[in-house]
């Protein structure tokens, strides 16, 4: 396998970022962080940067706990998940368009 692009300077500009489920940015009481999403290569193992999104610590504390998936779903907005499948649609027509 590859080296995993590794970059300080996005990472700390996702910080900067208001959290993706709850809009709120880093302040006093709680930070926001560049949480690595959709690893593949286990536990501990970081995906590229590419992969991260900014969130409050305390969800990205329970991504760890009770499993990425679960709080994704449990957490994310309406608008993210129609973009979500707005996204996910335009992949499948594409690549079906590909195909032929």
């Amino acid at each position: 396998m590859g080296k995993t692009h590794r970059d300080k300077a996005y990472l700390l500009h996702l910080r900067e970022e208001p959290c993706l489920f709850t809009g709120m940015r880093a302040s006093d009481s709680e930070s926001v962080v560049a949480a690595h999403i959709g690893t593949k290569g286990g536990k501990g193992i970081k995906g590229p940067d590419k992969h991260a999104i900014p969130i409050a610590n305390h969800i990205h504390k329970m991504m760890h706990e009770q499993g990425e998936a679960y709080t994704m779903r449990k957490m994310l907005p309406d608008y993210m998940l129609e973009l979500m499948m707005e996204a996910y649609s335009e992949k499948l027509h594409r690549e079906w368009e590909e195909s032929r």
